[in-house]
């Protein structure tokens, strides 16, 4: 059976807090789809020893976070993922979430751009100071 949501409080906050993120002593601090923040305790994971699968599929999520932070911000790739978050359900807007999901299914367009049909190596981290020059620069 499927557990019930718990709707906490609703805290209007001053317009100086209104744009908070991340962690702050044992509180995290997020911002939520539809602009508000949210507020958890921090998880202490000072304890947990991740399996082999669990740290691989951690450094896959870290490669597709870079991955997505640059292609969101290419000016050549940005307007392929608006195009694409325009025609989602979920993520109208979002270019940033399209980026992310595209590099789960397998697609690299960062590398197509700036690599062409190279092999890309198994280890391979997007890294902004390790891009090539673009054409004209």
């Amino acid at each position: 059976m499927a557990r019930k949501r718990r709707n906490g409080p609703r805290i209007l906050l001053h317009p100086m807090f209104q744009w908070i993120r991340g962690k702050l002593g044992k509180i995290v601090y997020r911002r939520t789809r539809n602009g508000g923040v949210s507020m958890y305790s921090a998880p202490d994971m000072s304890g947990v020893k991740w399996s082999p699968a669990q740290q691989a599929h951690r450094q896959h999520f870290k490669r597709a976070v870079a991955y997505a932070k640059l292609a969101s911000r290419d000016p050549d790739l940005r307007p392929i993922y608006l195009d694409m978050a325009a025609r989602s359900k979920r993520s109208k807007g979002r270019p940033y979430e399209m980026a992310l999901s595209d590099y789960f299914q397998g697609n690299d367009l960062l590398w197509q751009k700036y690599y062409g049909d190279r092999e890309k190596p198994e280890d391979w981290c997007w890294d902004p100071t390790r891009l090539p020059p673009t054409a004209g620069t």
